[in-house]
């Protein structure tokens, strides 16, 4: 698959992640550790949903990696 759909879908997965959690993918945030901005941006880009996103998205593209009962 090529690069540009892949960003496409982390995406898509993100938002989806923000929403599973309650929260609006849109949503503005301000993170700050000890005085210094550790991120400003929309929540879908915030490490924790991109992270989620990465991980549905390796599973999605490799069945294989499901366990299998």
């Amino acid at each position: 698959m090529e690069a540009v759909q892949k960003l496409v879908d982390l995406e898509t997965l993100a938002r989806m992640a923000c929403r599973l959690a309650g929260r609006d993918a849109d949503e503005h945030i301000k993170v700050r550790l000890a005085g210094v901005i550790a991120f400003n941006g929309p929540l879908w880009r915030y490490h924790d949903f991109v992270q989620r996103a990465e991980a549905a998205y390796l599973v999605l593209d490799h069945p294989t990696l499901l366990p299998i009962d």
